[in-house]
């Protein structure tokens, strides 16, 4: 796919939303609280944020920030932006010209993209505890991939709907806040924020010390599962815990990255992504090994 089609393509998605931490099969549906009862527990005033300028492997970035002033271990946090009240025809014209020149879009497709909205969105789902901080994360235009880079551009909208996840008694909880009507909502289902396989698999990997993990397929032949607040450190000592375990067949390894079998035929996949501080690992059953 050449870099016209994969942009075009990205832009096809425009106002879609990434649903993240969707667990398979694991959620557990709650009565829906009142807003109320929401705002008693989430306040978006106590998620200190903002949107600037900053130098990534040296390249610059339109990024957020933000601190997790509230008394809860956040897992997600979202905030779309649309545009601005009064941005004006000739500020439109600048953004629609640059848009094109940058990623070398058709006119025909700029009519398209002319036709809606402007839009911008940031999104993380790093496990966050409170008085934490996460820096860096990238701003992208309307609800695509392409990350955002001109701060005039940003300037063009403003904050619509944040989306924020956070743990309480063990189970992770969806609230949205509403820059225009100021209220929250939430979603009527709650996720488990630790979930593990419930085969014999999931007795042959150690458990990572973590407050969320998300459990992917888990039956007798493949348990897969990402657990997330792990810095590199931890995810390395993930690994010896497995290399204790016998995990030590035929390795394969390199930073952020360990995969070997045990004497039985196990194997243990593991991967690190340093982005969202996450581990992803998967347990294979001596027979699926080599499918």
């Amino acid at each position: 796919m050449n870099k016209k089609i994969k942009i075009l393509t990205i832009f096809a998605v425009i106002l879609s939303v990434v649903v993240c931490f969707a667990g398979c099969g694991s959620n557990e549906k709650t009565d829906k609280p009142s807003s109320s009862t929401i705002k008693e527990k989430i306040n978006i005033e106590d998620i200190a944020w903002n949107v600037d300028e900053g130098i990534v492997d040296g390249d610059r970035y339109i990024l957020l920030n933000y601190t997790n002033n509230t008394q809860y271990t956040l897992t997600n946090f979202e905030i779309t932006f649309k545009e601005k009240a009064g941005v004006t025809e000739e500020e439109k014209l600048k953004f629609y010209s640059d848009i094109q020149k940058k990623f070398e879009v058709s006119d025909e497709d700029m009519e398209d993209l002319k036709s809606r909205p402007i839009s911008m969105h940031a999104e993380t789902d790093r496990v966050v505890s409170p008085s934490e901080s996460v820096s860096n994360v990238n701003c992208y235009y309307y609800g695509g991939y392409i990350y955002l880079k001109d701060i005039d551009h940003y300037n063009l909208v403003e904050p619509d709907i944040a989306t924020i996840k956070y743990i309480d008694e063990d189970k992770i909880f969806t609230v949205y806040y509403d820059y225009g009507s100021k209220k929250y909502s939430t979603e009527a289902e709650t996720e488990i924020a630790y979930q593990w396989s419930q085969t014999d698999l999931g007795s042959k990997i150690p458990k990572p010390d973590v407050k969320v993990v998300e459990s992917g397929r888990d039956d007798e032949a493949i348990f897969m599962f990402d657990a997330y607040g792990l810095s590199l450190e931890q995810f390395n000592a993930y690994v010896e815990e497995c290399k204790g375990l016998g995990y030590t067949v035929e390795p394969g390894s390199f930073e952020g990255f360990y995969s070997a079998d045990n004497a039985e035929g196990y194997n243990v996949y593991l991967h690190y992504d340093e982005k969202s501080y996450s581990l992803s690992g998967t347990i294979s059953a001596p027979e699926t090994k080599s499918e």
